[in-house]
């Protein structure tokens, strides 16, 4: 039972801030508020999309989304390791209000805890 909480608050967590995301992202564009180039705005959908619906298919324990979900992490994680280190750097579009190392340590946490939880035995077990 304690498994399936903090699968269920992951994936909460994860469907949280996809529609979150995709919700200022659409009104940014009806509003036309956006100032973010095309590019980046698809980027910023089609990851927000991921997000949910990684959400929703961790929910119902799919392996393919379990090991999804774990590959995404491991990506953002090193992503966000090379911006520190200053070997990659991120467009200036991409930006908002938060302060981006803020957001790069925030995310760094969460996705290690995501990986540390998702890849304990009793945790795998729910997704075979």
């Amino acid at each position: 039972m304690r498994n399936k909480l903090g699968v269920v608050l992951f994936a909460a967590t994860e469907i949280f801030i996809g529609v979150t995301t995709l919700t200022a992202v659409i009104f940014g564009i009806i509003q036309r508020t956006s100032t973010k180039p095309l590019e980046v705005v698809i980027f910023v959908l089609a990851t927000s999309v991921l997000s949910t619906s990684l959400g929703f298919v961790i929910l119902k324990h799919n392996s393919t989304g379990y090991r999804l979900l774990l590959f995404f992490s491991k990506a953002i994680i090193l992503s966000k390791i090379l911006i520190f280190a200053k070997i990659i750097s991120l467009n200036g579009a991409l930006e908002t209000t938060i302060p981006s190392s803020a957001k790069n340590f925030i995310s760094i946490v969460y996705h290690s805890l995501l990986i540390f939880y998702f890849t304990r035995r009793p945790v795998k077990e729910v997704f075979k």
